[in-house]
């Protein structure tokens, strides 16, 4: 995501921030254990490989963007992980337990 305000950050100026392609766990984590901005913060800076300091530091308009991005990514995961067939099959239709029930006559 490139930032639309840079910030320089000790000798470096930083014009991006890379997201992973998704969440691991330990980014559950991160998010865990605190409230509120402080929250989103490491969450941002864990999915980035940021420091928590940087992100802190962003721009209101850029930490929005990002807070965005990192709270689709969360519930991308959970859409996902909410509509394994695998584990939550969907329910068999009328018509299917009647012709299940006809085979097992049979």
């Amino acid at each position: 995501m490139k930032l639309n305000h840079p910030i320089t950050f000790g000798k470096s100026t930083i014009t991006e921030l890379k997201f992973r392609d998704h969440p691991i766990a330990s980014d559950y984590l991160s998010f865990d254990r605190r409230g509120g901005v402080a929250q989103r913060i490491a969450l941002i800076a864990s999915l980035t490989g940021m420091d928590e300091a940087v992100i802190g530091r962003l721009h209101g308009v850029d930490y929005r963007r990002a807070e965005a991005m990192a709270e689709k990514m969360m519930e991308d995961d959970e859409t996902e992980a909410l509509t394994d067939e695998a584990l939550f099959p969907k329910p068999k239709t009328p018509e299917q337990e009647a012709a299940e029930k006809k085979s097992l006559e049979s």
